[in-house]
Formats: C-alpha cells, sequence, structure tokens
C-alpha cells in the first residue's frame, strides 16, 4: 500500500507537492472501513479523494503516479527515447531542471521507500531502501553519467548480488530505464528486485479516464475467469435492474487457438505472448486482439453481450448499445473485482463521469467494504459526497488548486485549523463558500456591453 507520494516539477506541479494515504485522524467515525493497519503500526487509508476547479492539477497527479508506473514496470526500449512527460513550463529554466518523484510503500511485509530524479532525457538518479527498524537498509543506489549516458549501480551491504548478475544489470540499465525497468527485461536471479517486480506488477492497475476502453481486457477476464462473469452479473444489476447476465462471445475459443501452436496450458498465452493491437468494430461491437505467439500473429475477436429481461421477454444487446452510463460503469467494474480479491492501486480520473451520485457512492462504499488492502486515488467534481460527513473523512479529503505563477498547491481538508473547519462542521458549506479553496474564480455571469 503507499504511504505517500512526492512530486516535484511534474506538468503544472513546479515545488514539491506532497499526497499522503496515512490516516492522521484517528478519531473519525469511518475509521473502521476507510484503514488498514500494517506491520509497523501505520494506519493507511484505503481512498482518497482530490477536488479542484478545471485545470488546477488533479489529473496530473494521478499522470504522474502512472508515469512512474510505467518507469517501473515497461522500460524504453531505444536510447534515442525520451521520457514521456514534460516539466513546469512557466519558468525559463523549464528543460534544464531536475524532477523527482518519492514514492513510500509498504510491500511484502516492509516499508519501502523509493527517490527518483530525471530530465526528459535520462533518469539521473534513484535510490531503494526498506525498513526493518528506525535506520534504512538500503537495497540499491544509482547514478548517471549524463555525458556518456552510462548508469552505475550499487548494492547495499546486506544486498547480496553476485558481480556477474550486476554487471548484467548495469549493462541493461539504459539512461532513460530506472534499475527495476531494467531488471524486468534481464535475465538475472536478484532476490530483492525479483520480489519487488512481482508486487508492482500486481499493485498498479494502471488508471481509467472518461476516454479508457477496457472492454477488451474485460473481455479476457471474463473469458478466463468465470468469478469474473459472476461478479459482473450482479455489479450491472446495480446500474440497471432489467440487466440479469453479461457474457463474452468469440468467434474462436482461445483453447482453440492455443491448441493449434501445441500449447498444453490452453486457458491463457503463453510467456512470451505479445500483443500487437486492438481494433474495434463499430457497425457490430466487436473488437480484435491482434497477438504473437510463437513469432506468428494470432487474432482473437471478442464481443461483449449484456442480457435484459422485461416484461416483453428476454433481449440480448452488445455493450456498445447500452448507455454511455452503463458502459462507465461495466469498465469499473472488472476493475473494483480485481481490487477486492488483490492487494492493488487504481486511479480513477472523474469518476462522476455518466454516473448518478448514488451510484457513484455505492461504488465507493462497494470498495471501503469488501477490499483489504487495496487502494483508490479518485479525482471528481462530484461535492455532494462532502455532504456525507459520516462517510467522507477529512484526512482523505485533499484539493488542488492552481496558484498565481500557474503552479499546483495540493493540500487536505485535515490542515486546516479549526478556526476555518472545526470538527463536525459541513465539509460541503465550507467548500461552497470558498473557505477551502481549489473552487474556479468565476465572477459576475452578465457580460459587460461595449
Amino acid at each position: 500500500m503507499i504511504q505517500y507520494l512526492k512530486i516535484k516539477n511534474f506538468g503544472p506541479i513546479k515545488d514539491e507537492v506532497e499526497l499522503s494515504f496515512e490516516a492522521i485522524l484517528n478519531e473519525e467515525m469511518s475509521d473502521d472501513i476507510y484503514s488498514v493497519i500494517m506491520p509497523d503500526g501505520c494506519k493507511l487509508l484505503k481512498l482518497a479523494y482530490i477536488y479542484g476547479a478545471n485545470a488546477s492539477g488533479k489529473t496530473t497527479i494521478l499522470k504522474a503516479i502512472e508515469f512512474l508506473r510505467k518507469l517501473l514496470l515497461n522500460p524504453l526500449l531505444e536510447k534515442s527515447e525520451k521520457l514521456d512527460f514534460e516539466p513546469f513550463l512557466f519558468c525559463e529554466d523549464a528543460q534544464t531542471s531536475r524532477s523527482s518523484i518519492e514514492f513510500a510503500f509498504y510491500a511484502n511485509q516492509r516499508r519501502h521507500v523509493y527517490q527518483i530524479n530525471f530530465n526528459s532525457e535520462a533518469v539521473i538518479s534513484e535510490r531503494l531502501v526498506y525498513y526493518q527498524s528506525a535506520k534504512p537498509t538500503e537495497i540499491f543506489n544509482r547514478e548517471t553519467d549524463l555525458e556518456k549516458r552510462l548508469a552505475k549501480i550499487q548494492f547495499g551491504s546486506k544486498i547480496k548480488v553476485p558481480a556477474k548478475e550486476r554487471e548484467r544489470l548495469e549493462a541493461n540499465t539504459l539512461h532513460n530505464n530506472t534499475v527495476l525497468g531494467a531488471f524486468a527485461k534481464t535475465n538475472a536471479d536478484i532476490f530483492e528486485l525479483e520480489a519487488l517486480n512481482m508486487w508492482l506488477s500486481t499493485f498498479f492497475l494502471g488508471m481509467i479516464t472518461g476516454n479508457s476502453n477496457i472492454t477488451s481486457p474485460i473481455a479476457e477476464m471474463m473469458a478466463t475467469n468465470p468469478n469474473v462473469s459472476t461478479w459482473l452479473n450482479t455489479f450491472m444489476n446495480k446500474a440497471d435492474r432489467q440487466i440479469t447476465k453479461v457474457h463474452t462471445e468469440s468467434d474462436d475459443t482461445l483453447s482453440t487457438i492455443l491448441k493449434n501452436f501445441d500449447i498444453k496450458n490452453t486457458d491463457k498465452f503463453p510467456q512470451g505472448s505479445v500483443k500487437i493491437n486492438s481494433s474495434i468494430d463499430p457497425a457490430t461491437g466487436s473488437f480484435t486482439d491482434k497477438f504473437k505467439i510463437n513469432g506468428a500473429a494470432v487474432a482473437v475477436t471478442r464481443r461483449v453481450e449484456v442480457t435484459h429481461e422485461t416484461p416483453a421477454g428476454s433481449f440480448i444487446l452488445p455493450i456498445e448499445s447500452e448507455s454511455t452510463g452503463t458502459q462507465r460503469y461495466f469498465a469499473l467494474g472488472a476493475p473494483l473485482y480485481m481490487l477486492v480479491h488483490s492487494k492493488a492501486l487504481l486511479l480513477i480520473d472523474e469518476l462522476e463521469n455518466s454516473l448518478h451520485p448514488d451510484l457513484m457512492k455505492h461504488f465507493l462504499q462497494t470498495f471501503l467494504a469488501n477490499a483489504g488492502e487495496s487502494q483508490m486515488l479518485i479525482t471528481t467534481h462530484n461535492v455532494g459526497l462532502m455532504e456525507e460527513i459520516d462517510f467522507i473523512r477529512r484526512d482523505a479529503l485533499w484539493f488542488a488548486e492552481k496558484k498565481e505563477d500557474g503552479s499546483v498547491d495540493l493540500y487536505s481538508a485535515a490542515d486546516f485549523d479549526s478556526g476555518i473547519l472545526r470538527k463536525g462542521a459541513s465539509l460541503v458549506n465550507a467548500y461552497r463558500a470558498g473557505r477551502l479553496g481549489a473552487k474556479p474564480n468565476l465572477g459576475s455571469p452578465f457580460i459587460p456591453q461595449n
């Protein structure tokens, strides 16, 4: 689970901002469903919200985490590739200033802190430590010679790595790769890095936006795991009581395709398979994923269909024929299943898009009541949630606000003293009155006549 995240010089973020999942208000009524106690006694929240006006930097926080996920798990393959981000641009030294992210998290029963400094060209330095006591134990420290574009990796004294393994990893750590990213593509036996790579690959579920189309991976989950289909049947009935079943159909079953390659385990694609691309046929609602298996191209075409039970009978429609809100809720169903049945993090930008406020709240309640050590970070404009003083916690409520220089300020409702926000006071009234900031500066609706 994430303890905190610090971000500097990333997009509209200029000075360092910090978002923390640490529960600091122990008197909150919702403590039982909101928080999880770590092995060292630290209490972490499962859910955090970010509010703010348009262009205030809310989404940038999510993008920074998604950027970090890709750096750690999907390394760049070419030396000429640049890191996919922009620094703070409203200053003269934008392209030469360093950016940084610090990420504190609990993995495999240990607290870790990962620090990385970078620019658009290279990973300049990074350090990873873990804590078994008050003193950190270093796993590795990496520095990059920017002129030679070479990385130098030093492992901590308690991390036993044979010289050949270190040299192999160092050779694969391009100047635009992280150490963990390079390890993911290196045939090296380093226990500490292998354990973290496995944890990270299952922890980061990615980011869902209003433009995300994840029907294809959800259909793949449904085809390979019947429990997901059962879960979605109940889940989708909350959005539309007439929906009784959601299922996937394919032109060829996965097992049939893989049998042609003489592959024994026909429940999933073999290791080394690569997805080439995906496409959707608007006329039929079918989507096709193209893979490369053992050097040969294979196409899998699937459809997601929804069964409606009405007084006039039973009707089956493609998911594309459903309302935008129903499709949005479907896209949230499988990720929620993964959050409940594993330890993971999901980022959702503007969760309220196309969802009724009651349905949005029910989604969050389902997560909080059923997830164990999973977390969600969402951005939203739904101020109605603030009316639920027995549901939303002040230390889970964050605000992003644009400062005069165009940079982002990030702060929590828990930061306000009792003079501005006393205990038990209405969050929504304080926000609407402007006492908490992070609101549009609109002025009069009347347009002056020239």
